[in-house]
């Protein structure tokens, strides 16, 4: 590098000695030479730059410095600029390996994908020892889902790099998305044997596993991505969902509250939590889950959720508040609004409200057995019994619900109809469980109706 500058110095001494005898050519290369006086590692020194710019503004004919420009102003994220530098190196010499990737680049960039191929395979034939372009048409091959031209060159590339952990992994990627499961678990597996603490591997190795439904492998792949990066979030998740199929809460629970101790404040993290407390009945801590993870993201989901603990809460005002919210916050949650609707029908509270909502919700999920249960009771509400029929009707043939048979067994006893009445009662009380006050409740109903008959 001394020698390089010392001779540069030189250039610049000699050259400036006869200054006003310079032709354009002479000013254009002392300019570059004060180019690359200034040069640094960044590759973007502005000083640099400027030389450079104003030795093409003078003569730009010189390929090596429009190729630097365009590197350059790749670097500053100037693409029409680089663009510009790459084709003028090109029209000076068609055959410049360097502009051919700098254009390629160019053009992927720009996500022109078939000219960016175009270039790069082009300027693979010039030099095809050049590890940047094969490597470079590896992603462009696999971008164009060209997945076996793409693991062509992978092969070429790891039988000079058999080592390389990186170039194991693309494979296992593109083996995994043409469904060569084996392959793709070599590929993963070897990648880690040669860096074990490869977090993406690991990360997609966890990936892969779920995937087979190897949830075992998973875990223990998702378990030390968590250890590599424990600041990471989505480890966290995937390993919780795991455990949420396996039905083990207290684990799920467990690798939450520890990403949450990294620091981690995802909404998603807050939610679960909140669903699990909720289930085990720790109304108080669920509240406090949901509530945090709305200060993170205020969203539909929390505020129903809240809703229902409120609710089993009996706090009917809270309820309606948090329902409100969801409903407000995204006017397409069906379920929401059927929740709310079917609130307002049981407290026999401004039934047309009611039907608004559950109509809507209907609208949204027309084949939702439960909705169409709440849209069949509130025309019961309303005495309009034949709507009511239909609706309940088709209800019970998309739900076995003791609930819709009961409302059944209630809409055809207000018909005069006690025999259907009776029947849809008797129904009920089959797919009843472990609820001795319900039962208790319907037989008395079924022996009322029996005396209306005789």
């Amino acid at each position: 590098m001394r020698k390089l500058l010392g001779e540069i110095i030189l250039l610049l001494f000699l050259t400036g000695c006869s200054s006003i005898f310079l032709s354009k050519k002479d000013t254009a290369l002392k300019l570059y030479l004060c180019g690359l006086l200034y040069e640094d590692d960044t590759g973007v020194n502005e000083q640099s730059f400027q030389f450079f710019k104003k030795s093409f503004q003078i003569s730009g004919d010189n390929p090596y410095l429009c190729v630097k420009l365009g590197n350059i102003s790749l670097k500053k994220e100037q693409i029409p600029e680089a663009k510009k530098y790459f084709k003028q190196a090109l029209w000076i010499n068609p055959e410049n390996p360097d502009a051919l990737f700098g254009i390629g680049l160019v053009y992927f960039y720009e996500k022109d994908l078939k000219l960016a191929t175009y270039y790069i395979e082009k300027g693979l034939k010039k030099q095809p020892e050049n590890i940047s372009f094969r490597i470079m048409l590896c992603d462009l091959y696999v971008l164009n889902k060209q997945y076996e031209k793409a693991l062509a060159h992978y092969d070429k590339l790891l039988r000079e790099f058999p080592e390389n952990y990186l170039l194991h992994y693309n494979c296992g990627l593109i083996f995994e998305r043409l469904s060569k499961h084996s392959d793709a678990e070599r590929e993963y597996l070897k990648a880690l044997e040669i860096s074990p603490n490869f977090w993406e591997g690991n990360f997609s190795t966890g990936v892969f596993y779920e995937n087979q439904k190897n949830y075992e492998k998973a875990s223990k792949y998702y378990e030390k991505a968590i250890e590599i990066n424990p600041k990471h979030y989505l480890p966290y998740l995937l390993l919780s969902n795991i455990y949420s199929e396996e039905k083990k809460y207290e684990k799920v629970k467990e690798i939450l509250e520890k990403g949450l101790n990294e620091g981690i404040r995802r909404r998603e993290f807050f939610q679960i939590l909140g669903i699990i407390h909720m289930d085990e009945k720790n109304y108080d801590k669920a509240i406090q889950y949901f509530e945090k993870s709305i200060e993170i993201e205020d969203t539909t989901q929390s505020h129903f959720y809240l809703g229902i603990i409120y609710d089993k809460l009996k706090n009917k005002e809270k309820m309606e508040e948090e329902m409100t919210k969801a409903i407000n916050l995204d006017p397409k949650n069906s379920v929401a609004l059927n929740y709310l609707g079917y609130s307002y029908l049981l407290e026999n509270k401004d039934i047309k409200k009611a039907y608004q909502m559950i109509q809507e919700a209907c609208k949204i999920e027309p084949n939702n057995g439960a909705f169409l249960d709440s849209l069949g009771w509130a025309y019961f509400k309303m005495k309009k019994y034949r709507l009511a029929r239909k609706y309940l009707e088709k209800a019970s043939t998309l739900e076995k619900d003791p609930e819709i048979f009961e409302h059944l067994g209630y809409l055809y006893f207000e018909m005069k109809d006690y025999k259907k009445a009776i029947s849809w009662w008797l129904k009920t009380i089959e797919n009843i469980k472990d609820d001795e006050t319900k039962i208790k409740e319907i037989n008395g109903l079924i022996e009322k109706t029996k005396e209306l008959i005789k």
